[in-house]
């Protein structure tokens, strides 16, 4: 019989944090090609991590030009 569980086959999900860290490396001039960097890098990753990165990316200093209108 098969096992239920088999740790060999266990891969550890990224922190956000780190994701962030990663893709702030590349200075992306865009919130949408932050994005795209990370779908490329974390493709099993959902979009709800991938945003999550973006947004602690976004709080620790952003991408690209100045925001402010």
């Amino acid at each position: 019989m098969g096992e239920a569980f088999r740790p060999d086959r266990l891969t550890a999900a990224t922190a956000p944090e780190s994701m962030a860290s990663w893709v702030m490396a590349y200075g992306p001039a865009s919130d949408a090609e932050a994005l795209k960097l990370l779908r490329g890098r974390y493709p099993d990753s959902p979009l709800s991590v991938r945003v999550a990165a973006l947004d602690f990316a976004m709080r620790r200093g952003g991408f690209g030009t100045d925001r402010r209108a």
